[in-house]
C-alpha cells in the first residue's frame, strides 16, 4: 500500500514537471511570435511611400543625388529597416573616391537623411614630360580622384612616371611632400606664385612659379613625409621667399634652396 503510493506520488511529480515543460516551451512559442508580429508590425512602418517627404539628400557638384539613392537602394516601396546602412555606406565610398564623407542620420521609422561630403581638388596630377589628360587631381588627404571641372587653374604636380598615383589611391613619398609643399605655399607663401610642382627626383622637387622662374628645394624627412617634416619646409619656404623678393634687379632664373643656409640664385650665366 506504501509502495503504491510513492508511485502514485513520484507520477504526480513526473505529470507535474512535463506541464511546467510544456508550459514553458508554449510561452516561449508565444513570445517568439508575438516578437515576431511585433517586428512585421514595425517593418511596416519604415517602408517609404513618398520619397520627396521622406528622404533628404544633400548632395555635391559631382555626385549627384540619384546616384546616392541608387546606391543606397533607396526608392518608393524600399524598406529602410532592411537596409544595412553602414554596409553601403562603406562600399559606396571605396567604389567612388569623390566622396570624403558619408553622415546618415535615421529618423524612425520611415525617414532619413543623407549627407554627401565630396572631396575637394587642391591640385591636379600630371606625369613628368608628358601631357596628362586623365583628369586625375588630389585633396588635402592626399586621395586621388577624376574631376575636370573648375580645375583649370590649380597648381599641378608631376610624378615621375606613367600612370601615376590612380584613383582611390593615396599619394605617398615625394608626391605627398610636394603636396604639403603647394598647400603650405597657397597658406603661407602665396607670393612665391608655385604653378607647378615636379617630384620627379628623388631627393629634391623643383617648383615653377608664376613668372616661370624656378627654385629647387628640399628639406628634412621630406622622403618619408609627415607633420613632423612642416617646420623644416617651413624655413626654406621662408629663406626662399626673403631671397626671392631681394632679387631687385629680376635677372634671376632659377633658385637652390636645396640646403642648409644660403639660397643661392642662377642668372643662368653664373650663379650669384
Amino acid at each position: 500500500m506504501k509502495e503504491n503510493k510513492l508511485r502514485t506520488k513520484h507520477s504526480g511529480r513526473r505529470a507535474l514537471a512535463l506541464a511546467g515543460i510544456v508550459a514553458f516551451f508554449a510561452l516561449i512559442g508565444a513570445l517568439v511570435f508575438a516578437y515576431g508580429r511585433l517586428r512585421d508590425i514595425w517593418e511596416e512602418q519604415c517602408v517609404i511611400t513618398d520619397y520627396a517627404s521622406q528622404v533628404s539628400i544633400t548632395d555635391g557638384r559631382m555626385v549627384r543625388a540619384d546616384v546616392i539613392a541608387g546606391q543606397f537602394g533607396i526608392k518608393n516601396g524600399a524598406n529602410l529597416a532592411a537596409i544595412d546602412f553602414e554596409r553601403r555606406r562603406r562600399e559606396i565610398m571605396e567604389k567612388i573616391p569623390n566622396i570624403r564623407n558619408i553622415r546618415i542620420t535615421r529618423h524612425l521609422p520611415n525617414r532619413v537623411e543623407i549627407d554627401v561630403e565630396e572631396r575637394v581638388p587642391v591640385a591636379r596630377l600630371g606625369i613628368k614630360g608628358r601631357n596628362d589628360a586623365s583628369g586625375r587631381v588630389v585633396d588635402t588627404d592626399g586621395v586621388v580622384f577624376i574631376s575636370s571641372s573648375g580645375t583649370q587653374m590649380l597648381p599641378t604636380i608631376r610624378e615621375g612616371a606613367a600612370p601615376g598615383t590612380q584613383k582611390g589611391k593615396r599619394l605617398t613619398g615625394m608626391t605627398l611632400s610636394a603636396l604639403r609643399l603647394v598647400e603650405m605655399c597657397r597658406e603661407r607663401f602665396s607670393e612665391l606664385g608655385v604653378i607647378e610642382a615636379d617630384a620627379s627626383k628623388p631627393d629634391y622637387i623643383t617648383i615653377i612659379r608664376e613668372d616661370y622662374t624656378k627654385a629647387k628645394i628640399a628639406w628634412n624627412g621630406m622622403e618619408e613625409p609627415s607633420d613632423a617634416m612642416l617646420p623644416s619646409l617651413v624655413d626654406r619656404l621662408d629663406k626662399l621667399s626673403k631671397a626671392i623678393s631681394s632679387n631687385v634687379d629680376g635677372s634671376i632664373r632659377e633658385w637652390d634652396a636645396r640646403r642648409e643656409g644660403a639660397v643661392y640664385g642662377n642668372t643662368m650665366r653664373e650663379f650669384l
